[in-house]
């Protein structure tokens, strides 16, 4: 049985991963100037650090009647939910009035920001 050799580009983040028990993806390839059999891990987003970070939950701004106002990194998200009891006109009725009610709350917000 012939024994065959690998030469691993890049080791130490190899061996680093393979420590820790995760898997390493990459390309297997004979190099064309050493004639050796070659692996070349992926420089992959989420083997760098910091990837897995957990984004932080969006903060409540004000709890309304039929929903809330909170805000994220990037957006201001407004949830309403009313009964199909209601009927169209009062929801809405109470949708105009959550919009109202979330622009002043996020008046109030900015207002607090800089005073």
């Amino acid at each position: 049985m012939k024994k065959k050799f690998v030469n691993i580009l890049n080791i130490i983040e190899v061996m680093d991963r393979l420590m820790r028990g995760l898997t390493v993806e990459g390309s297997l390839y004979v190099d064309k100037d050493t004639h050796m059999l070659s692996f070349r891990p992926y420089r992959m987003a989420k083997y760098q650090p910091g990837y897995y970070r957990k984004r932080p939950k969006p903060r409540l701004i004000k709890k309304l009647p039929w929903g809330w106002l909170k805000k994220s990194v990037k957006n201001n998200m407004l949830y309403v939910s009313v009964p199909e009891e209601l009927g169209t006109t009062m929801t809405m009725g109470i949708i105009d009035e959550h919009a109202r009610m979330a622009k002043d709350a996020l008046i109030d917000e900015e207002l607090k920001e800089f005073c």
